[in-house]
């Protein structure tokens, strides 16, 4: 057992401590508060499978609610958690798949048991497996039947085209049925490694207790590295969009640029110019198409960071009959941005982005998140405060820097899903 850190969070530690089997650890005591939130990290998402299995974390991720031979019934799992009051879920991600709860402190150690128990001792029951299938089936129809859904996928294949990272998480009707006990007990014995995973813990806690039961309940847990996800390496030399028709009362709009990697240098600076474009009521996009044109009821800007890529994404949505004009709006005002970011704006959104991680460090769920991930996708964890610090280091020559890299229209990728047949003029707008 090694502990690699241990740094002061405020009045809190955090420590990452690295046991023998390879298992990352990381706790931060909170001792004002009364819940304990646990992230179960597995560096394995959609971008590591291929084709034929396209779906298999997520499908793993359903799987393993179902029962293990301590906890043969679905009942013990998430039951057990909601008797006590509190919550247990999970997440697949592109990168990584996230199993966590939240619950009173003084149940923290009986789910510690249950969260890995679940994924390391799953039954993966025949019969449950056809179950899920057919859940998971419904699921994917229903992220088709939701424009605002549709319209993400749209952007998707068009940023990353012919690789993982364009497909659905779920994966498709055809490969979900290529899936059986058989892939996905590989699945699990290749990515569910304690060198591929990362226990984050955070809330009313003591380390030391939390540590030696986590020893002890995977002394026995041994594995190797696995591979490594499928890269991405194309370029888009020119813009691109596509409409799809649907007879929906609100048109559904996406626009998309590549961006950076979540290693690179200017990701802060970046992510001020995104709060400045499209984060909350006071954002140029919503100030502008909201507020004084009444072009979109909704309208907001976000980052994506993958390991070695990333995107730019506004999305709104639309009166129909608004969309090109709404398209041409949004496009001036991230040329106009491209020039140079305001004083007050870049000054607002320092604030505003300090003010929310401050804020956000209050919750023991946000906490464990903010850590695990960290550790899992980076390899490294950077504290709230250096991250403010980061952030307040950043200078208007830096996001203008990156704005002028990333706000590039040769590489902008424009979606739409609505009642909308424009799609020369669609076309003539994102070109001129």
């Amino acid at each position: 057992m090694r502990e690699n850190k241990n740094h002061k969070l405020n009045k809190q530690d955090f420590k990452l401590t690295v046991l023998d089997n390879g298992l990352r650890v990381v706790t931060s005591e909170m001792s004002e508060v009364q819940s304990v939130s646990i992230n179960l990290l597995i560096g394995v998402g959609s971008r590591h499978e291929i084709d034929q299995y396209a779906g298999i974390s997520h499908f793993v991720e359903h799987i393993v609610f179902k029962g293990t031979y301590k906890r043969p019934d679905p009942k013990m799992i998430g039951g057990a958690i909601e008797a006590v009051g509190g919550i247990i879920n999970a997440e697949t991600e592109q990168e990584l798949t996230n199993y966590w709860c939240k619950v009173p402190a003084s149940y923290a150690h009986e789910s510690l048991d249950l969260l890995l128990d679940m994924i390391r001792n799953s039954v993966i029951d025949e019969d449950e497996i056809n179950k899920e299938r057919a859940v998971i089936i419904d699921e994917l129809s229903m992220t088709h039947d939701h424009p605002e859904y549709q319209v993400d996928t749209l952007i998707d294949e068009m940023l990353w085209p012919g690789h993982p990272l364009s497909r659905d998480i779920g994966g498709t009707k055809e490969t979900v049925f290529n899936i059986n006990h058989e892939t996905l007990k590989a699945h699990i014995e290749k990515y569910y490694s304690p060198l591929n995973t990362v226990i984050s813990v955070a809330g009313n806690i003591d380390h030391n207790k939390i540590l030696q039961q986590i020893n002890k309940l995977t002394s026995d847990w041994h594995g190797s590295n696995p591979p490594n996800y499928i890269p991405y390496s194309r370029n888009q030399y020119t813009s691109k969009s596509k409409i799809e028709f649907r007879r929906t009362e609100q048109a559904y709009l996406s626009l998309a640029l590549p961006a950076i990697s979540i290693f690179h240098d200017d990701r802060d600076a970046l992510g001020l110019l995104n709060v400045a474009i499209g984060e909350g009521m006071s954002s140029r996009l919503f100030t502008e198409l909201r507020e004084n044109r009444g072009l979109a009821y909704d309208i907001n800007s976000s980052l994506i960071h993958f390991q070695d890529c990333g995107a730019f994404i506004v999305r709104a949505g639309v009166e129909p009959k608004k969309i090109y004009d709404a398209t041409a709006l949004i496009l001036e005002q991230l040329q106009d941005i491209k020039y140079g970011i305001k004083l007050d704006e870049f000054n607002k959104a320092k604030q505003m982005a300090a003010g929310r991680l401050m804020l956000s460090m209050e919750n023991t769920k946000y906490v464990a998140s903010w850590f695990g991930i960290q550790e899992i996708l980076l390899n490294e964890i950077i504290a709230p405060q250096t991250a403010i610090y980061k952030l307040n280091s950043v200078t208007e020559e830096d996001v203008n820097r990156i704005s002028k890299s990333v706000l590039d229209f040769a590489h902008l990728n424009v979606a739409v899903v609505g009642p909308c047949r424009g799609a020369k003029r669609l076309e003539r707008i994102i070109r001129d």
